[in-house]
């Protein structure tokens, strides 16, 4: 084989890998999965990131508060499939699915009161990306929601790629839930940081906007993008990215790292450990690492793959822990993403480090 073919086989496996899984999982008691399916995308043109079609499904429940007061989610995984047969095709449509709290429901401060004052979620709860089309926790791990919280779903597609045809798709989800009277469910709580190498906006070329929510797209789980909270008129609170700066910047022809101090972002209430990490870059990323300044090490680094014979990111990887990576909030911590432009133009960039850490009271 030459090395055309062998990149093209590993990302085959790399991508076929969670299909698989997913028809093979191993044994969860009494595991719920509830599928959720997007509107029909169609696909006419070049759709680059947040340019796309969306959709939401509202006040989606994953359980009953009379079976438990507590549900856990385990995992979750995406696929694109053909909007008439829902077949699965290629992943290369797919730009991002997000699974919030509901945008007109309570906030998530009440549900961390609910939970007893020992939880830190906030709007959201997943982002799947380019790359990566699932998430598994560690067995014994999850994220507890109350049983009567109810989420909205929002996805988008994209088209990186000219082509001859039009394409009409959906995006379809899976999430693993259990309640947490059933034997078998998880003990171990685990809340969610998104972390962001930012831009100056000055520096960030022609690329205009932050990659947040489209300007029809209301919902505050639209954007791909989640960063700093601003108080709305009716009490209720988004995110948007720090004054100034960008999450969705432009890369130059070259190779090219750029760095960010993200201890204010990582915000850690005490130290704790990541049990789950992965990333969402563009095209042209190579990779993310997270350093400790304090200590001078880089203590992780995911790899990203794009496709070999088209634009688009075929795979990023995850990491995935029992033991976890312990993560002190006396420490400084920086971010760094390296793009390697081998186009023969600008092309635009984003990078967020999804860390999934440990709940210290709630274990």
């Amino acid at each position: 084989m030459n090395r055309r073919e062998l990149a093209l086989l590993a990302i085959a496996a790399a991508l076929l890998w969670p299909a698989f899984y997913s028809l093979t999982p191993p044994h969860r008691a009494k595991e719920s999965i509830l599928t959720l399916t997007s509107d029909q995308y169609r696909l006419d043109k070049i759709y680059r990131s947040m340019e796309g079609p969306w959709s939401v499904q509202r006040g989606i429940e994953l359980g009953s508060i009379k079976k438990s007061r507590v549900q856990w989610i385990t995992g979750l995984e995406t696929e694109v499939v053909d909007a008439t047969e829902e077949t699965p095709i290629s992943q290369e449509f797919f730009c991002h699915s997000n699974l919030t709290f509901a945008e007109h429901g309570p906030l998530p401060d009440q549900y961390n009161n609910k939970l007893g004052g020992k939880t830190h979620l906030d709007w959201r709860l997943f982002t799947l990306a380019p790359g990566r089309l699932s998430i598994e926790f560690p067995e014994g791990f999850g994220v507890p929601i109350p049983s009567d919280a109810p989420l909205d779903y929002v996805t988008m597609s994209l088209n990186l790629n000219a082509r001859n045809q039009v394409t009409n798709v959906r995006l379809r989800t899976n999430v693993h839930t259990i309640s947490a009277d059933q034997p078998g469910a998880p003990t171990k709580a685990l809340f969610r940081r998104a972390l962001y190498v930012l831009q100056r906006e000055s520096e960030s070329g022609e690329i205009g906007h932050a990659c947040m929510a489209k300007p029809d797209a209301q919902h505050i789980g639209a954007g791909c993008g989640e960063l700093v909270k601003v108080k709305l008129p009716d009490g209720s609170s988004v995110l948007k990215p720090v004054e100034g700066m960008t999450n969705h910047w432009t890369v130059p022809r070259g190779d090219h790292i750029y760095k960010m101090e993200i201890t204010p972002q990582l915000n850690l209430p005490f130290d704790t450990t990541i049990h789950y990490a992965t990333i969402h870059v563009h095209p042209f990323a190579r990779g993310m690492e997270l350093r400790d300044l304090t200590t001078g090490q880089t203590i992780l680094r995911l790899n990203s793959q794009d496709w070999p014979d088209r634009i688009g990111v075929a795979h990023v990887e995850e990491f995935k822990s029992n033991d976890g990576i312990p993560i002190l909030r006396s420490h400084r911590y920086e971010l760094a993403v390296e793009y390697d432009n081998t186009s023969g133009s600008n092309t635009d960039a984003m990078a967020i480090l999804y860390l999934y850490l440990l709940e210290k009271n709630l274990t």
